[in-house]
């Protein structure tokens, strides 16, 4: 089974302050790690670590990072082949972390602005599934042009563009997995018709899955880390780690509770790691998942 994520590279310095950031205060902080993150790099890994046995990254880095990335991406078991490297700077990210977890991040964004759609592979269409997440809005559109009707994609752009846009491009099963703050700004799209599922990440308050189709809505809530004795050290990522196992485990299935639950799970588990692609491997997931499953709730209503 072959998945394509297109999305960034970045290089995540990450910074833990010693309070919650406000406007105009001076803090005290420390790096706590660096490596590489970006929501290409976090979502391939998640879909690799859970299983996609071909995932092949679409993204761009700089000549300035180049060697040491692709090494550590081809380390992960990412395919490399549609890594774009361009003369000049590589994306960055500071990630600032407050003593509750809670993160602002800062990105540079460096060469992740030179693709284009010229660079968008052109077997793309004969994958099984297409991640699109924050790549320009002009190589979305073509990537969603060359899917096929026996794909599914699942679209997390994050702010960079709204993916309700698109919807009535896709040709084959069509996931959107908005965060809560960006599906309250899009929600009232024309465009947004019974073609696609919207996976609403929501953080602490768990996920809903509106399926306009059959007008119901399926919610479930978040893994209770700190209930179950484990800290919080930052959320960073954890919306990458939700769409990459939440697509990896539906391809695989085709059950979209299934893929909540180790959705779900997988990005509670990252709250308790400090880099962002720090997804668990697939067999931390599943026991977790025979461990943990009992403590989550799912509701079915009608909308």
């Amino acid at each position: 089974m072959r998945l394509y994520v297109a999305g960034r590279i970045n290089y995540d310095t990450v910074i833990l302050v010693d309070r919650p950031l406000e406007r105009g205060r001076k803090y005290v902080g420390k790096v706590l790690v660096e490596g590489f993150g970006g929501t290409g790099t976090n979502i391939a890994i998640a879909a690799a670590r859970t299983g996609a046995r071909d995932v092949h990254l679409f993204a761009a880095i700089g000549d300035d990072l180049a060697e040491k990335a692709l090494a550590f991406l081809k380390s992960e078991g990412v395919n490399t082949e549609h890594v774009m490297i361009f003369r000049g700077s590589s994306g960055k990210a500071l990630i600032l972390v407050d003593n509750l977890g809670e993160p602002v991040v800062v990105t540079l964004p460096g060469v992740n602005n030179l693709l284009t759609p010229e660079h968008v592979p052109r077997d793309i269409g004969e994958a099984d599934g297409v991640i699109v997440a924050n790549v320009p809005l002009s190589v979305a559109k073509s990537i969603t042009m060359q899917t096929t009707s026996s794909q599914a994609i699942f679209m997390d752009p994050g702010a960079l563009w709204n993916p309700f846009e698109l919807a009535e491009e896709v040709k084959g099963e069509c996931f959107l997995l908005p965060n809560k703050r960006e599906f309250d700004h899009h929600k009232n799209s024309a465009s947004i018709t019974d073609r696609c599922i919207t996976i609403v990440k929501m953080g602490s308050q768990g996920s809903a899955a509106h399926i306009h189709s059959r007008r119901r809505i399926i919610t479930m809530s978040s893994l209770p880390i700190e209930k179950l004795g484990m800290k919080i050290v930052s959320t960073s990522g954890c919306g990458d780690v939700f769409t990459g196992v939440f697509a990896e485990i539906y391809l695989e299935s085709k059950s979209l509770e299934k893929a909540l639950i180790y959705a779900t799970i997988a990005a509670g588990l990252k709250t308790t790691k400090t880099l962002s692609y720090d997804s668990p491997k697939r067999t931390e997931l599943e026991e977790a998942v025979e461990k943990y499953s009992k403590y989550l709730s799912i509701n079915e209503t009608s909308f």
